[in-house]
């Protein structure tokens, strides 16, 4: 079949894939049922998993996290030896058991040993998940009996939310009711305790009882997300969401709903595709989650590299545009006319082709601070142009005094580090400069200081 070919049945497969899924959520009986709790399922994993590993990332805990989703699998095996049968409250139990045998061995191992962190994560995720792998090969040759029951247990490796049961659901809801629970009536505490807990100390509250309850809570969230996304891809879920909430916020309150919302609909979007292109729920939930970030990572307004790319060629420009106002503020000192100036002029201040400095000069009128007139070549500065040319002048000497002041630096020394820093002296910076100096009216090099305001102006 050719590309040609492909593409349209392959799209048209698509629309008709996606009815019957949308269908399935609506409709009745075994096969919408077992689409209803897949979705059910993965949007609750998604939940539970975007709220506590907000905590988890911020705390640096993820390879904990990575750590303790293979650990548990010992626990699923122990869960059903004892058992006899796929019972799901022996297999969560098994599993949360595990999970918190492996956290006691990994900090004892770092605890009583000179075997840093990272060393003893990977001895404990090594060792429990080839226990949890020895015994489910054990299972199958112990009986019969345990073999024939042991049919999907290998859904705690990979996921398959094909098989979640009404029961998983509610575990998997009663688990989102007490983690959310717990999150909101320790949410000061557990702040505290992630970005100072030195503080959380100080001011008598238990650190490692917080600590604790973090590693309880995080095991809980990986034992009923194991049917899920698996012992494999169930500490992407912990992560990647997440991470992505928080290059879009500084807030954690609001990183953790965010990283809450992404989760659940990384989970959706995870059993449709799985629907429509059968590539497997929980590696389209990462894949989701993993495209998500990327999304993020590459727009995010403050932290993503474009919005980073954008905010510093508006700093350049503007840095340009100011530095243009400085150079206008000198040749107005030497007696010229400071509301127009001919760009002949600007540029031999400036020392920088005609050319060069029409052109940006064509650029101020999108600050409002000045326009360039073709008729005469001159850049005709606006009031608050002028206003902020005097402001930027006057932080300039100032700081060039106060380097030389306090600094002990020579004159010539000075206006370097004054050309950088009066782009970023805001008003209240500016008063301390005046108090802390006295209220100079020179620079270190005999050159007036602007006044507070231009003449007409209150101060």
């Amino acid at each position: 079949m050719s590309f040609g070919e492909f593409l349209p049945e392959f799209f048209s497969n698509t629309l008709r894939l996606t009815g019957e899924f949308f269908a399935s959520l609506l409709g009745q009986g075994d096969a919408a049922q077992a689409t209803i709790n897949a979705v059910l399922g993965a949007c609750l994993a998604g939940l539970t998993c975007g709220s506590i590993g907000s905590f988890i990332t911020l705390r640096r805990m993820s390879l904990f996290a990575d750590m303790l989703g293979h650990a548990v699998l010992p626990g699923v095996a122990v869960g059903f030896i004892l058992a006899g049968s796929k019972s799901t409250p022996a297999l969560l139990l098994g599993s949360l058991a595990a999970g918190l045998l492996a956290a006691a061995l990994t900090r004892a191992i770092t605890s009583h040993s000179r075997i840093k962190d990272d060393a003893s994560l990977g001895i404990t995720l090594s060792l429990f998940y080839a226990i949890g792998i020895w015994l489910l090969s054990w299972i199958t040759r112990a009986s019969p009996e345990l073999s024939s029951e042991a049919s999907g247990l290998n859904h705690y490796l990979f996921g398959n939310p094909a098989v979640i049961h009404t029961v998983d659901l509610v575990f998997l809801a009663s688990a989102a009711v007490v983690i959310l629970a717990v999150l909101t009536l320790f949410f000061k505490e557990l702040t505290a305790s992630i970005f100072d807990p030195s503080f959380t100390s100080s001011i008598g509250l238990p650190q490692r009882f917080f600590d604790g309850l973090l590693l309880v809570l995080l095991t809980l969230v990986i034992v009923v997300s194991l049917k899920i996304l698996g012992v494999i891809l169930v500490a992407a879920l912990l992560v990647i969401p997440p991470a992505t909430a928080y290059l879009l916020t500084d807030k954690l309150q609001r990183m953790v709903l965010l990283s809450a919302t992404l989760g659940a609909l990384a989970g959706f979007g995870g059993v449709y595709l799985d629907f429509v292109l059968e590539i497997g729920v929980g590696p389209a939930i990462v894949c989701l989650s993993f495209l998500g970030l990327m999304a993020a990572f590459l727009g995010s307004p403050r932290h993503g590299i474009l919005g980073r790319y954008l905010l510093h060629k508006r700093l350049v420009l503007k840095t340009l545009r100011e530095n243009l106002l400085t150079s206008a503020w000198r040749i107005g000192e030497r007696g010229d006319e400071l509301a127009a100036i001919p760009i002949s002029d600007l540029a031999s201040e400036r020392g920088e082709p005609p050319s060069f400095t029409r052109q940006l000069a064509r650029r101020m009128k999108g600050s409002g601070w000045g326009r360039l007139e073709h008729e005469n070549d001159h850049l005709v500065l606006t009031a608050s142009g002028r206003e902020r040319a005097r402001a930027l002048m006057r932080g300039h000497r100032l700081w060039e005094l106060f380097l030389q002041r306090e600094a002990s630096l020579a004159p010539d020394h000075v206006h370097a580090g004054a050309e950088e820093i009066e782009h970023f002296l805001d008003a209240e910076t500016l008063r301390e400069l005046e108090d802390l100096l006295d209220n100079p009216e020179t620079d270190p090099h005999g050159k007036l200081i602007p006044p507070k305001s231009l003449p007409g102006e209150t101060p």
